[in-house]
Order: C-alpha cells, then structure tokens, then sequence
C-alpha cells in the first residue's frame, strides 16, 4: 500500500505493531480527541474480539438480572441454584473486563500502581458482596468472609506461586538455560508480612477483650458489647491511617524499592476515559449481579446446614470470581518469572483487606445501624495467626522454593477441613448499642453496690 492510501485510510484503521524493544505485540490506535466516537467504537469492537471466549458469558447477565426480580421463587423453590448460576456466570465476563481497564489504567498512570489498581479492583467486589450479607444482618458471615479472602490469599493462592515460580524446570533467562528451584523476593514481601502480623494483632484485640472481660459484666453482656462497638470502631480508624501510611510507603517514599519496574510491560491501549467507564460500567453489573449471587449462597448455606464459617472462609471468596480471575493472572506472571509482580498483587490484596476493606466495613456498619464488631471466635482469629506466622517464617530468609508453596496449600487445606465441621453462629437481629466513645462504661450496678467486679461477675 502506497503513503497516499495509507493516509487515505488512517482514519479506520487499527495498527498493530509488531514486537520491538518496547512494545510486544500490542493493539495501537490513532491518536485523536479524547471524546472521537471513532476511536471509542474501535476501542469497543477491540476488547469484544479480544476476549471473545469470555465475553460470550455476558448472555447470562440478562437473565441473572431479570429472574430474581420475576419473583419465580414463589412458584419454584429451587430457582436459588439458576440464581447463583446465572450470578456466577455474569460475573466472569464483567470481572475480566474490570481487569483489562484496571491493567490499561495502571498503564496510564505507571508500573507502582499496578499492584495496588489490581487489589483494589478484586477487594472492591468482595466488598459489596461483604457490605449486602452486612445489610442483612449476617455478621458471623462478614467477619469470618474477611478473615477468608486473607486466609485464602497467603495460603492457598500464596502457595500455588510459589510452587508455579520455583518448581524445578529448565528456563531460560538472560539467554541462558539453568534449572531454578528457588527464587528471592523484595522488599514489599517483607514488608507486607510485617503489615499482615501488624493486622493480626489488631483483631486479636476486641477477641482477647471479650474473653478477659466477659467475667466481670453482670449485664447479661451488655457493658462488654458496648465496648466492644467501641474498640471496634476505634481499631477500624486506625487500620485506615495504617493503609494511609502503607500507601505513601509504596507510592512515595520507597516506590523504588516495592517494585520490580523491569518486570511491569503493559503498554497502554486505551484512553484513561474509557478506563474509567470500562471499570464504571463493569463494577455496576457486578455489584447488581453480587446482590444475587449472596442471597443464593445464604439460602444454598441454609438448604444443606454449612456453616456460617464454612460459607465465609470458604465459598464466599471462591465465589468472588474477580478475585479469581486476578489470582490467576498473578499465577500466570509467576510462570513467566514475573514472581515480584505475582506476590505483589497476591499480598496487596491481603493486605488492603485487613487495613481498607476490613474497616471500611465495620464503618457501614456504624453509619447504617448494623452493629458489626471485629469479635472474631477463637478458631478464626487462631487460623489467620497461625497462617500469618507459616508466611512470616517462610519469607525470612527472602528466598521461597515449591515445598513452602506446598506447605502453605495444605495449611489452607486443613482450615477449611475444621470450618466444615464448625457448628453455625446465629446472631440476633440487634441495634447498635447507644455507647459513650469516651467513657470506660464501667459495671455501675456491681460498683455502687460495693461489690468488686470479680465477684459481681
């Protein structure tokens, strides 16, 4: 083809560069304003055909829409299981292309924002699917589904990049074959560990409290609840300052050492306009199809008597699908020795929920009237600290190899194996308790009686 016509057809085209120094393949588009309805139905018609196979699954948006607001459960009690079906199956595609403009935005914005657009992105879905089971009462559920997506994400995911990034096969890097069976990691590893023990800590608290308090109410546990909204609340804001400072670490301070920039190469393919719509639209259709898919879960939990345990540290985040869709990317960018920008993503999203979504939900449900209390059991807040320190340990050294992946699989194994069996918690529909932030709230009654907390317990 001549200049002339090249020119002639500059306007419709789609260049496709071929693989160069830096760009490996990568759709580009002609450069035009950032509103050209041109370039926005090329940008449209490019992402449909990209994931073709994927995006097939947006026929079940339809009905995941329309059926359970037909109110057919009254005519069919067994509708739950489309319900949850259809859900699912709507949420692959919606998850897959919140991804792709989290990736093309990250993009936009540079290599540092990538581990924490793609946190963000997965625990933003966790979140409306923990903020709808809130909004119905099942504190139990949220509690241990947050202690499930941490424990999830540093044992099994966590485990299984390690195994896929050291296991014994013969690569080449720098155009040298060698047999690796270990590799090190950075400084946001150890850092994100420190993070995870900081957290740990923190939701000990309110558990530790109420066992050592409990003996000396004599309000039928009034007083020990009303402190426990308290210290809740209080812990609440102080793993968001906690994130704050996480952030201006990762961001600012030491962006060059949280990083492994020679590992990040995604080239820009859209405009940061259309990302932002691209993750707008997208989080909508999840967050209305997340509505469904949490209803059928209870109503499947209730059907066959799981546990409120077992629905939370388990199903609930192997049902979020944009999480899955994430850790399987990071366990991709493991077996092509991307392992920084694998462990990266996989302990961002840990560590996001602990100090963002963790309190971000407690705080819904201090705005709402739904008197969510970090009042982890003893098993929950048992398993995250043992699984803390199984990561902590193993990453000392700053060097993991397969069997540690391994080791870390069948601890996540044997937590879900105990969660199977642990009985259901039911919570009674409550307000929140009217309590003084400022005051002690002491045992009056036991007091002014003149009798010791001790014995008036």
């Amino acid at each position: 083809m001549s200049d002339k016509e090249g020119q002639g057809h500059d306007d419709d085209r789609i260049d496709v560069e071929q693989s160069t120094e830096h760009n490996h393949g990568h759709a580009t588009f002609k450069k035009r304003h950032l509103l050209h309805p041109k370039s926005w139905r090329e940008f449209i018609w490019y992402l449909l055909r990209k994931g073709k196979m994927t995006n097939l699954l947006l026929i079940f948006l339809v009905p995941a829409i329309v059926i359970p607001r037909s109110h057919l459960e009254e005519r069919f009690h067994e509708v739950f299981y489309l319900n949850f079906i259809f859900s699912f199956l709507a949420i692959i595609p919606l998850s897959n292309i919140m991804t792709i403009g989290v990736e093309d935005l990250s993009a936009f914005l540079g290599p540092k924002y990538q581990a924490v657009l793609h946190a963000l992105s997965g625990n933003f879905v966790e979140l409306v699917i923990e903020s709808f089971a809130l909004m119905d009462g099942r504190y139990a559920i949220v509690r241990s589904a947050v202690l499930g997506s941490i424990l999830c994400n540093i044992t099994l995911v966590l485990g299984i990049t390690f195994v896929v990034g050291s296991w014994p096969t013969t690569r080449r890097r720098d155009g040298k074959p060698a047999l690796h069976t270990e590799f090190e990691i950075g400084t946001f590893v150890d850092t994100s560990s420190s993070i995870l023990a900081l957290a740990f800590f923190a939701l000990m608290i309110p558990a530790a409290f109420r066992i050592a308090a409990s003996p000396f109410d004599t309000t039928d546990h009034r007083l020990v609840n009303c402190n426990l909204q308290n210290i809740s609340h209080a812990t609440a804001i102080i793993l968001m300052l906690v994130f704050i400072g996480l952030l201006v670490f990762q961001l600012k301070t030491h962006a060059h050492e949280a990083f492994d920039v020679t590992e990040f190469d995604h080239h820009m393919i859209y405009n940061w306009l259309f990302d932002i719509i691209l993750i707008a639209v997208s989080v909508t259709g999840i967050t209305v199809c997340a509505r469904t898919l949490v209803s059928s879960i209870e109503i499947l939990g209730d059907k066959y008597y799981l546990g409120t345990g077992f629905i939370g540290i388990v199903l609930l985040p192997l049902c979020v699908v944009s999480n899955f869709i994430e850790h399987y990317q990071a366990i991709a960018e493991a077996a092509r020795d991307k392992v920084d920008t694998a462990i990266s993503v996989i302990l961002n999203t840990s560590v996001q929920m602990a100090l963002l979504i963790t309190p971000v939900l407690v705080s819904v449900g201090w705005i709402f009237n739904r008197p969510l209390t970090l009042d982890f059991n003893i098993l929950e807040i048992s398993v995250l600290g043992c699984a803390v320190l199984i990561v902590n340990y193993l990453v000392a050294d700053n060097k993991v190899h397969w069997l540690e992946g391994y080791i870390l699989i069948i601890s996540y194994i044997l937590i879900a194996i105990a969660f199977f069996y642990f009985p259901s918690i039911h919570e009674e529909e409550k307000p929140l308790l009217d309590c003084n932030p400022f005051s002690r709230n002491l045992n009056k009654t036991a007091l002014t009686e003149g009798v010791s907390p001790a014995e008036g317990g």
